[in-house]
């Protein structure tokens, strides 16, 4: 009996030590992680200053989600806050506008590169990479355009699940996933230039991949291919994307949200370019599935 007692006493602690060591592990190697740094240079775009210039700057914050994650006053918000997973804050924007360059806010928001030369995290910088000089210019117009307030500042404490992703890779520094949406564009992918519909492909880049990933494809068992919209007709798109109402009259978990605080800020253009850049890549993806 006391054999027992014993060997079960030494596998507890035997266990316990193996837990500490890893715990330990996981922790060292996910703050290399963190604390790596990226070279991004400093790029000087136009600022605009003028009234119609920030306007605009403001609906596009909407529509590409500044508005969204950092609240629609720009104050900020806990964008996670568990044990597991940490937690994280969506700054005040309005603070940020005041701290940093317009060099560093253009890399911070295209690149997610700190001024300390580490990557942001959370932060969907890979959805903003391709914005144009003259939309970044004008958010960025639009962010310094409102008055500084008391908001919350900038948070970032992983917690063990998030610190596990960052070892494993299952989960990634922003910048990596900036550099991964350079290669797809490299790669001629996305219409660009003057091809047919690069207009739709540069809204659905810049709006999209946060929840459907860099290529439109989305996440197996959680948010679809874009591919999706050839479902619909013109006239449900648009209803869609005013009302947040799917074909059928259903409410979509998170997508109806932001289509009603989003992306019902889309021009009559804007969403027809969207729209019609979408049902063509669906033709060519089922073209390509064809026998």
């Amino acid at each position: 009996m006391h054999r027992v007692v014993r060997w079960l006493r030494n596998t507890v602690a035997l266990l316990v030590v193996l837990l500490v060591v890893a715990a330990v592990t996981v922790y060292g190697l996910s703050e290399r992680v963190i604390r790596r740094t990226y070279d991004e240079p400093l790029v000087s775009i136009p600022i605009p200053t003028d009234s119609a210039a920030v306007a605009e700057g403001g609906r596009l914050a909407r529509i590409h989600g500044c508005r969204g994650c950092h609240q629609p006053d720009l104050s900020g918000q806990y964008f996670e806050d568990d044990f597991l997973l940490g937690r994280i804050v969506a700054p005040s924007l309005t603070l940020a506008a005041q701290k940093y360059s317009d060099g560093e806010l253009v890399r911070i928001i295209r690149r997610g590169v700190r001024p300390d030369g580490q990557s942001v995290q959370v932060m969907p910088s890979e959805m903003f990479a391709p914005l144009t000089d003259a939309d970044l210019g004008m958010i960025i117009a639009y962010l310094r355009s409102v008055s500084p307030a008391a908001g919350l500042p900038r948070t970032i404490k992983p917690g063990p699940l998030a610190r596990l992703g960052l070892v494993t890779g299952g989960y990634l520094p922003t910048t990596d996933y900036v550099r991964r949406a350079d290669s797809i564009s490299a790669s001629g992918y996305f219409p660009a230039g003057n091809q047919p519909n690069a207009r739709g492909a540069y809204l659905a880049r810049t709006s999209c991949p946060e929840c459907h990933n860099l290529a439109l494809q989305g996440y197996a068992g959680d948010t679809p291919d874009l591919s999706i919209a050839a479902g619909y007709t013109p006239e449900q798109f648009a209803h869609f994307f005013k009302t947040g109402e799917a074909l059928g009259g259903r409410e979509l978990k998170l997508m109806s949200d932001m289509a009603r605080n989003r992306f019902s800020h889309f021009t009559d253009a804007e969403r027809d370019s969207l729209y019609a850049y979408l049902v063509a890549r669906a033709a060519v993806i089922q073209g390509a599935a064809a026998p």
